[in-house]
C-alpha cells in the first residue's frame, strides 16, 4: 500500500485549489489528487453558459494543466473513483481495488445532478447538467434538436434556457413555483420572466412535467396541468445530490446535505476535511449549518481546508456568493436571505442598476445586486461578514449615490507588550471610551494581551476594571527628591523582590523545591500570582459570548511558529493570555495541550497583521497604543541605555506596507481595465459582475489608523519598563489618558489600500 502525506479526493475547483494551496503555503509532503472523471479538474461555471451558447467548439477550462501539477510535485490520477474510506486505518480504496494510505485527507467529491422519477425520464434526449460529459452530450443534442424543454427555474435551468435560445432553438421553460423563488424578490422574478419572454423563451409557471413521451428518444412532455409539448431535447435542472455514497460504513458523518464538517471544515475524524458541493459546513458568519453549491464557495473552501490541513486552524468565515448570467442580465446574490428580513432597495430594475439589501435587526444579512458597481458589492460583503449595525446609515442606504465606504465598520484596539508601560494603555483606554470609541476587536501581546483580556471580559466597564487591575499591581517605593533615582531604585526593587500580585523571583523558592538549583532554572520568575489575578478580572467562560473579539499571540518554543489564539475560535483560558506574556528569560514558557509558548512580542509586538489576516482590513478603524518610540531622543550613553534602546527597536510597532507589492497590484488592475475596454460592451459587462472580478478588482473601504504614542520623558531610566511602583504606574496612566486625547484630536492615518 502506497502512502501519501496529503490525499485529495475530487476533480473540481475545490480539489485543485486545495492542492495548489498546500504547495504555495509550505506543504512539503507528498500530495495525491484522485479525480473520478477522466480529465483534470476543470471549471464547471461556464458549462451552462458559454459552453452551450458558443458557435465554436469549446473545451473545458482547466484549473491547471498537467505541467502545472508536475511542476508543483502533485501526483494526479484521473478516472480514479474512490469506493470506500477507512478512517481508523487512515486508508482508502479506489474502485480498481488499490488501497492508498494517507496522513491527511480532503474529501471534495462534489455533487451529481438529480433526475426526475417519472415515466420516460430515462429516454435518450433527456439530459442533466453537472459534469463536462453532461455538457458535451447536451451540446451535441442541441446541434440536432428542433425544440427544447427546460425543467426548473433555478440558476442552471435559467442559464441553459438562455444558452439554448441564443443558439436559435425554440425553448419552453417549466417551473412549478416562481423563477428563482428562493431569492424572495418577486419584482425581480417578474423582471426575469419579462426578459425571457422578450427573448422568445416560453415560460410555464405553476406547472411540472408528468411524463415524457417517445420510443427510443424523447418526443414530447405532458405536464400536470394537462399540456402536451413537442420536444426532442430536455434539460432537467431540478437540483443536485452530494456524492457521499462511498462513505457508507466509514463512520464519517454525512446526510442529505453532504459530509458534516465544523467551522474548520474538519469532520469528526482528526485529519479528515471536506470542501465544496459535497459538504455541509458550519457557517460562522450566520452561525448555522449550510450547504452551498457554487464554484466560488468550492474554490475558497478548498483553499481554506488546505491551510487548516497545514495547521492553521482558522474558521471558514467567507460570505457566500452566487452569480448568474441570463441573456443581458448579470446578477449576484451574497449572504443569506430569509423570510421576514427588512429590505432596502437602491436603483431600479428598469434602469439595469439595482440592489436589494436585506437586514435583520439592522444588521446586513444578504445582498442582491444587478448591474451595480463592483466596489459597492465588495464593501457590502465586508459589512455582512463583520455584522456591522447599519441603524444610523439606514435612511441613506436607499440613495444609489450614497457610498458604502462612508459606513463605519469595525473598531480595533492594538495593545503592545512593554511591562509596566501597560499602565499607559490603561489610561489610553479610558480616554477612548470617554469618547465613545469601544472596540469590536481587541488584540494584544504580552502585557497588552492581559489588558486585552480584561477589556474583552468586561465590555461594559473595561476602563474601570483596568484601573482596578493596575492599582493592585502597584508596589511601594521610597520617596526621594530625585525622581530619576527613585525610579531606578524602584526598578531594582522589582528585579530583586518581584511584584507580589504579578510575579515572584525564583530565588525566593524554598531550598527543598525540586528546581532549587539555579542550574535547573529556565526562567528567573514565577507567574503564578498573575494567573490568579487575571482569573479574578476575567470570567473566561463568559469570554466566549463577549461582543468583543479577543486575539492574542504567542511563539511556539520548539517550532518558532507565531500562534494566534482567538476567542471566536478557541476556548481561551488564563494560560492562553499568559503564554503571550511569557517573555524569556524572565518568565517560564506556558504549556498548553503539550505545546510550549513564549511571549509573542519576540516575533511581533504589534498584532495588526494577525488582525488583518483573521478579520480583514476593509473599513476598520484601528487604534494602536504604541509603547516604544520609533525614534530615539539621543544616542545611548551607557550599556543600560544600549539595552533599553535595543528593546525599543525590537518591540516598536511597524506596519509592513510593501509599496512595491501595492504598485504591482495596481498595475495589474489597470491592465485588466484596459483589456476590458477592448472587449464587446456586453462581454465586459458580464465579466465585471463575476465574483472573482468583484473580489479582486472591487475597492474596499480604507483602513484608518490612529496611533497613541508613549513619549519617553527626559531623564527616564533605561529600565523604566520594569518599574511597577504605584507612583510610576499612576504617572503612566495619566500620560496614556492625556496622549490619547491628543491623538484623537488629530486626523487618522490612512494605511494605504488594504490587501
Amino acid at each position: 500500500m502506497k502512502c501519501y502525506d496529503h490525499v485529495i479526493v475530487g476533480g473540481g475547483v475545490a480539489a485543485a485549489s486545495a492542492a495548489q494551496t498546500l504547495r504555495a503555503e509550505g506543504g512539503r509532503g507528498s500530495i495525491l489528487l484522485l479525480a473520478a472523471e477522466p480529465q483534470l479538474p476543470y471549471h464547471r461555471g461556464s458549462l451552462s453558459k458559454s459552453f452551450l451558447s458558443s458557435e465554436s467548439p469549446e473545451s473545458a477550462r482547466w484549473v491547471m494543466d498537467a505541467a502545472g501539477y508536475e511542476r508543483l510535485g502533485i501526483e494526479v490520477r484521473i478516472g480514479a473513483a474512490v469506493s470506500s474510506v477507512q478512517p481508523a486505518q487512515r486508508r482508502l480504496c479506489v474502485e480498481t481495488g488499490e488501497e492508498i494510505g494517507y496522513g491527511q485527507l480532503l474529501l471534495a467529491t462534489g455533487a451529481s445532478a438529480q433526475r426526475l422519477e417519472i415515466p420516460g425520464a430515462a429516454l435518450a434526449g433527456v439530459h442533466v447538467l453537472h459534469t463536462l460529459a453532461d455538457a458535451q452530450a447536451l451540446r451535441a443534442g442541441a446541434l440536432q434538436a428542433r425544440r427544447a424543454v427546460v425543467v426548473g427555474g433555478s440558476f442552471v435551468g435559467l442559464e441553459v434556457a438562455a444558452a439554448l435560445r441564443q443558439r436559435g432553438l425554440p425553448v419552453t421553460l417549466i417551473e412549478q413555483g416562481a423563477l428563482l423563488e428562493s431569492l424572495a424578490l418577486p419584482e425581480f422574478s417578474a423582471h426575469l420572466l419579462a426578459t425571457l419572454e422578450q427573448q422568445g423563451v416560453e415560460v410555464l409557471l405553476g406547472d411540472e412535467p408528468l411524463r415524457f413521451h417517445g420510443r427510443a428518444a424523447v418526443e414530447g412532455v405532458t405536464t400536470r396541468g394537462g399540456l402536451r409539448l413537442d420536444c426532442d431535447l430536455v434539460l432537467l435542472g431540478v437540483g443536485v445530490r452530494p456524492n457521499t455514497g462511498f462513505l457508507r460504513g466509514s463512520g464519517i458523518r454525512f446526510d442529505q446535505d453532504g459530509i458534516r464538517v465544523d467551522r474548520f471544515l474538519q469532520t469528526d475524524w482528526p485529519g479528515i476535511y471536506a470542501a465544496g458541493d459535497a459538504c455541509s459546513f458550519h457557517d460562522t458568519v450566520f452561525d448555522c449549518q449550510r450547504h452551498l453549491e457554487h464554484w466560488d464557495n468550492a474554490f475558497k473552501q478548498g483553499r481554506h481546508a488546505a491551510r487548516n490541513m497545514l495547521g492553521r486552524r482558522a474558521p471558514y468565515c467567507e460570505v457566500s456568493y452566487f452569480y448568474s448570467h441570463v441573456f443581458e442580465l448579470s446578477f449576484n446574490l451574497l449572504g443569506r436571505i430569509e423570510p421576514g428580513q427588512e429590505r432596502i432597495e437602491r436603483g431600479s430594475l428598469e434602469s439595469g442598476s439595482y440592489a436589494a439589501i436585506f437586514l435583520q435587526d439592522d444588521v446586513p444579512r444578504g445582498l442582491f445586486s444587478l448591474g451595480r458597481p463592483a466596489d459597492e458589492t465588495r464593501m457590502m460583503e465586508a459589512l455582512i461578514k463583520h455584522r456591522v449595525n447599519l441603524r444610523s446609515s439606514k435612511p441613506r442606504l436607499s440613495d444609489p449615490g450614497f457610498a458604502l465606504d462612508q459606513i463605519p465598520n469595525q473598531t480595533v484596539y492594538i495593545l503592545q507588550g512593554g511591562g509596566a508601560f501597560g499602565a499607559f494603555e490603561c489610561g489610553a483606554i479610558q480616554a477612548l471610551q470617554e469618547r465613545g470609541i469601544r472596540p469590536d476587536i481587541v488584540a494584544g501581546v504580552s502585557i497588552g494581551a492581559i489588558n486585552s483580556a480584561i477589556i474583552a471580559g468586561n465590555p461594559d466597564d473595561a476602563a474601570q476594571q483596568l484601573q482596578a487591575f493596575w492599582r493592585e499591581l502597584g508596589t511601594l517605593s521610597p520617596e526621594l527628591a530625585d525622581e530619576g533615582l527613585r525610579r531606578l531604585l524602584a526598578g531594582g526593587q522589582v528585579a530583586l523582590l518581584g511584584v507580589p500580585q504579578f510575579f515572584q523571583p525564583g530565588w525566593l523558592k524554598p531550598f527543598w523545591s525540586v528546581d532549587a538549583s539555579a542550574s535547573c532554572w529556565t526562567s528567573l520568575y514565577d507567574l503564578s500570582p498573575a494567573r490568579r489575578l487575571l482569573e479574578k478580572y476575567v470570567d473566561f467562560e463568559r469570554l466566549k459570548s463577549s461582543p468583543v473579539r479577543l486575539i492574542v499571540s504567542a511563539v511556539d518554543v520548539e517550532t518558532s511558529e507565531l500562534v494566534v489564539f482567538d476567542s471566536y475560535v478557541d476556548a481561551l483560558s488564563a494560560d492562553h493570555v499568559l503564554a503571550s506574556g511569557s517573555l524569556p528569560p524572565a518568565f517560564p514558557w506556558t504549556t498548553i495541550e503539550g505545546r510550549h509558548f513564549w511571549d509573542g512580542g519576540i516575533v511581533s509586538n504589534s498584532p495588526l497583521e494577525q488582525v488583518i489576516e483573521r478579520c480583514g482590513a476593509a473599513g476598520k478603524r484601528v487604534y494602536i497604543v504604541d509603547l516604544y518610540p520609533g525614534k530615539a531622543r539621543a544616542l545611548p550613553g551607557n550599556l543600560a541605555e544600549v539595552m533599553a534602546r535595543r528593546e525599543e527597536i525590537l518591540f516598536a510597532e511597524r506596519i509592513r506596507n510593501d509599496l512595491r507589492t501595492e504598485t504591482l497590484v495596481h498595475d495589474f488592475q489597470q491592465l485588466v481595465r484596459e483589456l476590458l475596454a477592448e472587449l464587446a460592451p456586453e462581454q465586459a459587462h458580464r465579466i465585471r459582475h463575476q465574483p472573482n472580478f468583484i473580489q479582486l478588482m472591487g475597492q474596499q473601504a480604507p483602513l484608518q489608523i490612529t496611533r497613541i504614542v508613549r513619549e519617553s520623558l527626559p531623564g527616564e531610566p533605561a529600565a523604566s519598563g520594569y518599574d511597577f511602583s504605584d507612583k510610576t504606574l499612576a504617572g503612566l496612566i495619566e500620560a496614556g489618558y492625556r496622549m490619547a486625547l491628543r491623538a484623537l484630536d488629530g486626523p487618522p492615518e490612512p494605511a494605504g489600500p488594504p490587501r
